[in-house]
């Protein structure tokens, strides 16, 4: 129930829009020297025009400037909310609920916005936020034109607030252009099979325009991607989705599956086994006349009982233990009692498992001939052994493939949390330079710097975190025209290096005591890639700008380890950043916290002092890994205890089946400690073979999954002897335990009534 609820989610991401299947998102397929395909899901601003005037199958055009963040203020109130930029049509194209006013459609009207429900509570309290004027980042007035109602979890898009995109428009200036991939372009196509005429239409207008500009090797192929699909297919190859969080999807799908076997081959398992105990009522309902085809319906009947039970339970118990699951996953499920759907999938996995685990044990018990059952012939009523082996087997095999799984995936989680990535992410604080802060950095981190504890203060244009500014932009002497190399630049300025902790390993860093206009700091990798022998004083050109190399800073992680490592160049810009960082000490977390919060609101009292720490920014890079390592732990240890009371019961069954026997060989003088050893060897040995056969089944689907991250852990044998050896005693503690009990009972009681 768990997993169906999460898989639900993620799978149902987006789909309320109306018409979801006529929606596509536009993506950039940029090609690379060496024949690559780099895909971006961001588009050129001039896009959106060019398909409103020119492609007849396109009903709508969106472009979306999201991640934004601005400060709200009204009468004594502010907030910094987060929200984005849009057209006109953003309300006609995506289907997010209006509750009042009517949203901006004018292209010339710059001064309305739209605002969230909770936003519009915030502000006005009770009162109709309609036609009130609210001021964006100290300098700017918007008149509320509608309020939407709040974004909900069914929905990738979230914000608060959604300003005209004309807006940006004009403060881009020249920068909107071809040549700048600023933001996501969303379009509602007449016809959903027209996608790929319409968007051969596009590439050909644009490789024709590229050609006029003598420019065609530079020129981008666009790709429409069904908006429904982007949320879980968010990973490209060569122009064309490979996956994304849709690989979780289908893991924990067949994690479900593996957990309802496991339980079902217990109940098989059991049914089978016991079928000495109903032997004698097969017979005597055969012989007053009871048909295989009534006995099979009863056994059906009572396995699919079991399993509504069953459900109603797992039904309880998710519904109580929901809270704790949505702080796992970091999400708001819900079971949705009055959606049809719900129960309808309920019912769906309660006739499949009841199927499932009924069908053998009711073909099986119906089989039995009515003399042979009633002489109560237990050897000749049993089961079939050799099935339930085989059985056995299958279940512990599933259980080792989710145990090995399980640790590899936990494995990978502590390599990426423990491997160098280049720069030092602890103990630095990093918030935007917002309102008059911008002006007043300077003076502003001289100040901070006399506090104790504050060791560094720097500013850039970027996070290391996640560098996203990429560009081919970049030229060195010695530079192919037709060369296509992609570069990720970060805008910086003095004590960078040392607040980040960036190794320079030759020439130096930027220095107040030179002159360090136009110049630049490259990673080993660009060096590399520039065919570079000795880069200080080298002149380069980025954004037409030249300048020299100054220094040479060890390479490091700019992105997620799902990506290789980038070429990287920083270039002294002061003027172009907007993120103030913060070194500390690690022990005056709270001072420094306190200093910089009396210093921000000194000189930038309007807006409230909102910071993020970067070892928190980098474990956001990897929070579905960490749900995910959460998730295959949680399930694991189900899978375990389901398949260990299997066994515990076979094991007790079996033990019970050969009391005599054992109290025989007590008589004749076996001691408990043989007894034990004799009636566990055949466990272990099933135990054995599952290990045999699930650690490479493991080591082939886990070597898959680790394909998805450019940097990962090793595979190494090891983690699956511990997983063997980890099965082996989970098999051996169960049947020892229930063995022992009948090894060291009094043989009398077992032979009193011989």
């Amino acid at each position: 129930m768990f997993i169906y609820l999460w898989v639900n989610d993620e799978i149902s991401k987006d789909k309320f829009h109306n018409d979801s299947e006529r929606i596509f998102q536009v993506l950039s397929n940029v090609q690379l020297g060496d024949g690559e395909v780099l895909t971006w899901t961001n588009t050129p601003g001039p896009l959106a025009e060019d398909i409103r005037e020119k492609n007849p199958e396109v009903e709508l055009t969106v472009r979306v400037m999201s991640n934004r963040s601005d400060l709200f203020q009204y009468e004594d109130k502010s907030f910094i909310e987060a929200g984005c930029m849009a057209d006109p049509d953003f309300f006609k194209l995506f289907s997010f609920n209006i509750l009042s006013g009517k949203p901006n459609t004018d292209t010339a009207d710059i001064s309305s916005i739209s605002i969230s429900h909770q936003l519009a509570q915030k502000l006005f309290g009770n009162d109709d936020p309609i036609g009130k004027t609210v001021r964006a980042n100290n300098q700017t007035d918007y008149t509320i034109a509608a309020v939407f109602e709040d974004v909900g979890t069914q929905s990738s898009f979230k914000f608060d607030y959604v300003i005209p995109y004309e807006v940006y428009k004009k403060q881009r200036g020249q920068g909107f252009n071809w040549g700048n991939y600023d933001h996501p372009t969303y379009v509602k196509l007449f016809d959903a099979a027209q996608a790929q005429q319409a968007i051969d239409k596009i590439n050909e207008r644009r490789i024709a325009f590229a050609k006029a500009q003598g420019d065609a090797s530079s020129a981008a192929q666009f790709y429409m991607q069904p908006f429904t699909e982007n949320y879980l297919n968010s990973h490209f190859e060569n122009g064309k989705p490979v996956g994304g969080r849709i690989k979780y999807v289908r893991i924990f799908t067949v994690v479900a599956i593996f957990i309802l076997v496991i339980a079902c081959i217990n109940f098989m398992n059991m049914a089978t086994a016991r079928a000495v105990n109903r032997a004698k009522e097969v017979g005597v309902r055969k012989v007053v006349g009871a048909q295989r085809k009534s006995l099979i319906l009863q056994f059906m009947g009572e396995s699919m009982m079991i399993s509504f039970f069953a459900m109603i339970l797992a039904i309880g118990i998710t519904y109580l233990l929901l809270p704790f699951f949505n702080m796992l996953v970091a999400k708001q499920l819900v079971i949705s009692f009055s959606h049809t759907m719900f129960w309808i999938s309920a019912l769906v996995i309660v006739c499949i498992t009841g199927i499932l685990a009924g069908t053998y044990p009711a073909f099986f018990l119906s089989s039995y001939q009515p003399a042979q059952a009633l002489k109560n012939s237990g050897s000749s009523t049993g089961g079939n052994g050799s099935l339930r082996k085989a059985l056995v087997v299958f279940q512990f095999t599933l259980t080792v493939i989710l145990v090995a799984s399980s640790l590899v995936i936990y494995n990978q989680i502590q390599f990426i949390f423990n491997k160098n990535i280049g720069y030092d992410r602890e103990s630095v604080l990093s918030f935007p330079l917002r309102g008059s802060l911008r002006n007043e950095y300077d003076a502003f981190k001289n100040e901070a710097l006399q506090y104790p504890g504050i060791t560094t203060v720097s500013k850039a244009d970027n996070s290391l975190v996640q560098v996203n500014n990429q560009n081919a932009s970049v030229s060195w002497p010695g530079k192919s025209d037709t060369e296509s190399i992609f570069f990720r630049t970060v805008c910086v300025d003095y004590d960078y290096l040392e607040t980040m902790g960036l190794e320079v390993i030759q020439g130096r860093s930027f220095k107040k005591e030179f002159s360090d206009t136009n110049t630049f700091i490259v990673s080993q990798k660009a060096v590399e890639i520039m065919g570079l022998e000795d880069p200080i004083g080298v002149e380069i050109v980025q954004w037409g700008t030249k300048g020299r190399i100054i220094g040479v800073i060890s390479d490091f992680h700019s992105r997620s380890m799902h990506e290789a490592i980038d070429p990287i160049v920083l270039m002294f810009r002061p003027q172009w950043t907007g993120r103030a960082f913060i070194k500390f000490e690690a022990n005056k977390t709270q001072e420094v916290l306190e200093s910089l919060e009396k210093i921000y609101g000194k000189y930038n009292p309007q807006y409230p002092f909102a910071y993020t720490f970067l070892d928190d920014d980098f474990e956001k890079l990897y929070n579905n890994e960490r749900v995910i390592s959460s998730l295959a732990l949680s399930f694991t240890v189900m899978a375990i205890i389901i398949s260990g009371l299997g066994l515990l019961g076979l094991a007790a069954y079996t033990a019970e089946r050969k009391r005599k026997e054992i109290s025989i060989r007590k008589t004749m003088g076996a001691s408990v400690g043989g007894i034990v050893a004799m009636m566990s060897t055949d466990f272990v040995k099933l135990s054995l073979l599952a290990a045999l056969i699930g650690c490479p089944t493991a080591w082939y689907l886990m070597s898959k999954f680790l394909e998805g991250y450019a940097y990962h852990t090793d595979l190494g044998w090891g983690l699956f002897v511990v997983t063997a050896v980890c099965v082996l005693m989970i098999s051996l503690v169960t049947v020892i335990f229930q063995v022992a009990k009948a090894a060291v009972a009094n043989p009398i009681d077992a032979l009193r009534n011989e």
